[in-house]
């Protein structure tokens, strides 16, 4: 299963514009590529169920959400979910199949099976790899060692990448050098925790291809900022992503309903007025939205919610449309800034 999983991710990273500003979890619709075995009806109904297995594990937020027997059962029919595919050649002259998926009926599909939604964005991780800054220093270096060090970096680019996630190596100038000595006596994750503060990123990777005998690892073993314990690459990097994604994941209970008050701000003619009432309209939360009072540029709506306060909040301060109000002294009524296109 984990080969399996690693081979998704790499055909995933082919072809998708994953880094937007908008939080991947809300989007209209998603765009994937496979290769396929053929142009003949099997091949492409098995191209439609990896493209929905990707998707899956990149609008959960998880990867083992594979192993949801209720994750499995999406992946019966996986043509109900597309709106359009073609086939052509990649860059490589293979045969792929790009898949469109409509992104309501995929966020409607994790709802009812209550699944979680990733309404997060991409992050970036701190990965420090030790036997490159060995490759950079020795000119000796075995040719294995060098290749195991190649290797495992693309492996996280590859992984990174198919999670929605970007990687950033340190520079490892006389500064990080000199923390690096600073620290050599101790547990390399003080040495990660004080370099990632530089770098102004809390999440980070660390990775090892050689053991405490210089001997080569056939799986490079990492520790990470969730996980001090070593485990392999392909398992600490996903565990990492997995768990950076669980502050931004809903389980929405479809049973809950809920009555919120909300405030939105900067609705300043009747076209936002209308695009507004619009956007909430069409959030996958909102049962009934009546809109109780119009003053200055200030609406007040009434909603009718499926799931709690907090779910909607979140999904209102994932979106790009809108911006959460600082000013919050009333804890009942929720409060956001419509953000006008231009």
């Amino acid at each position: 299963m984990q080969k399996f999983f690693y081979i998704l991710l790499f055909i995933s990273t082919l072809s998708n514009e994953i880094f937007t500003d908008q939080a991947y979890g809300l989007k209209d619709s998603y765009d994937i590529r496979v290769e396929l075995q053929g142009s003949d009806k099997v091949s492409i109904n098995g191209g439609m169920q990896e493209a929905l297995m990707i998707l899956i594990v990149q609008v959960t937020g998880s990867s083992k959400i594979l192993d949801n027997l209720n994750a499995k059962n999406l992946l019966n029919d996986p043509q109900k979910y597309i709106s359009e595919y073609r086939l052509d050649n990649n860059e490589k002259g293979y045969l792929q199949g790009s898949f469109s998926f409509n992104g309501s009926l995929i966020r409607k599909a994790l709802i009812e099976n209550k699944l979680p939604l990733w309404t997060g964005r991409s992050s970036t991780i701190l990965v420090y790899l030790p036997c490159l800054t060995e490759s950079i220093n020795s000119l000796n270096l075995r040719t294995d060692l060098v290749d195991s060090c190649s290797s495992s970096k693309q492996e996280i680019q590859i992984i990174s990448s198919g999670r929605l996630s970007s990687v950033t190596f340190p520079s490892m100038d006389l500064i990080d050098l000199n923390l690096l000595d600073t620290f050599q006596p101790l547990p390399p994750s003080v040495f990660m925790s004080k370099i990632s503060k530089r770098y102004n990123l809390s999440n980070w990777l660390m990775c090892f291809n050689r053991n405490d005998f210089g001997v080569l690892l056939e799986n490079p073993q990492c520790i990470s900022s969730f996980n001090g314990n070593t485990d392999t690459l392909v398992n600490s990097l996903n565990e990492l992503i997995d768990l950076m994604n669980n502050e931004t994941q809903l389980v929405i209970n479809t049973k809950l309903e809920t009555t919120v008050p909300v405030t939105i701000k900067n609705v300043r003619d009747q076209d936002d007025l209308e695009e507004v009432l619009e956007n909430i309209g069409s959030n996958i939360l909102v049962k009934n939205i009546n809109l109780k009072t119009i003053k200055d540029d200030n609406i007040r709506l009434s909603l009718k919610l499926m799931g709690s306060r907090l779910d909607f909040k979140k999904i209102m301060v994932a979106s790009e449309d809108f911006d959460h109000s600082p000013d919050d002294k009333d804890r009942m009524t929720l409060r956001f800034i419509y953000k006008k296109r231009i």
